[in-house]
């Protein structure tokens, strides 16, 4: 059988979710689906529940197992199942999230209607015991025609949501290997960077009312404990690359929506590192300091609209000595103002 859609998933230390993620993806309604488990060499048992349940479910000849070798992390993970995808279309997974039946139907039903570079379900945050809890994100059915930065206009133009998250989206494999998308090896907040590159690529996409996963929050897992240096540095890292792409857009409206993303971004994430207790002093001041240095040039031309007076006061704040930025920093810290940052920050 062909198989018109590639559901892949990483599999590292999830042996108490993993069935239930697993059986979710096999018994989807969808027929032609190739299923795509990427062995990241956890230590527990979870590649053994794999095996035992793929040699059982009529789907598991379709089920494909790549053998990482030794632990390489989830963006490496990720980048092996965009290289090694053979259906037309990729679906990302996670292995602790639960995804409905009918997802795959759904998402490809409206990619045939709309063809499109992707599109993105919503989804709904659950306990490990399937309990529905506030939060997830959901979705006005949305087509963003096609059009060169179209996604990129309305998310960071037009100010509206696209969830950051690489699962719950159905992807045009051609249009990630055609723009060379990948996640950074390495990197646990892999993401952040591959979903910039999508919408900073694609051409159209289609968002869905439809909730087709349920997201289990997993606080042993990698984004969990956050702002860690090696994670910290990652974000710091991220905003780096950011702020290179974005130079192409300066004569662009969308311009100012892009430097408003950077640097309220660097702003959040600089407050969490001077919050977190598991980053050293010495490396503290480091991060602030990359974090807090603008590294893109201002517009060709200001262009008026609602983002010119969001990022005003960034800018103001950005042109104060380092000394002056780091001291506002570890001032908020202090007088721990974490809830009325993030909603100074719209999170």
């Amino acid at each position: 059988m062909k198989h018109t859609v590639t559901i892949a998933m990483p599999v590292y230390n999830v042996a108490p979710y993993v069935e239930k993620s697993l059986l979710s993806a096999l018994n989807q309604t969808f027929a032609g689906i190739e299923y795509l488990l990427v062995d990241d060499k956890g230590t527990d048992e979870s590649m053994d529940i794999v095996r035992r349940i793929v040699s059982m479910h009529p789907r598991g000849k379709d089920v494909r197992i790549i053998d990482q070798k030794y632990n390489q992390g989830t963006a490496a993970a990720r980048n092996v199942m965009m290289s090694e995808a053979a259906g037309e279309y990729l679906f990302i997974m996670d292995s602790d999230d639960v995804i409905s039946p009918d997802c795959i139907e759904i998402l490809y039903r409206k990619m045939k209607q709309h063809p499109v570079d992707f599109v993105a379900g919503s989804f709904q945050r659950q306990t490990w015991d399937g309990e529905i809890y506030p939060g997830g994100h959901r979705y006005k059915d949305t087509l963003i025609e096609e059009g060169d930065y179209a996604v990129a206009e309305y998310r960071y133009g037009q100010g509206h949501e696209i969830f950051v998250a690489t699962w719950n989206k159905l992807y045009r494999v051609q249009f990630l290997r055609s723009n060379n998308i990948r996640c950074i090896d390495g990197y646990m907040i892999d993401d952040v960077w591959f979903t910039y590159q999508v919408i900073m690529c694609a051409r159209s996409c289609c968002l869905v009312s439809d909730c087709t996963l349920f997201y289990t929050y997993n606080p042993n897992s990698v984004t969990s404990v956050r702002y860690s240096q090696k994670l910290s540095e990652q974000y710091a890292g991220t905003l780096a690359l950011k702020s290179g792409w974005i130079h192409g857009f300066r004569n662009r409206p969308l311009y100012n929506g892009l430097m408003y993303d950077i640097l309220k971004m660097s702003v959040y994430h600089s407050y969490c590192i001077g919050n977190s207790e598991y980053v050293p002093s010495v490396d503290k001041q480091k991060l602030l300091a990359d974090l807090l240095s603008r590294k893109f040039p201002y517009p060709s031309h200001w262009h008026f609209n609602k983002f010119l007076f969001k990022v005003l006061p960034f800018l103001l704040f950005y042109s104060f000595p380092m000394s002056v930025k780091i001291g506002a920093i570890h001032f908020i810290v202090g007088i721990k103002l974490k809830g009325k940052v993030r909603r100074w920050l719209h999170f």
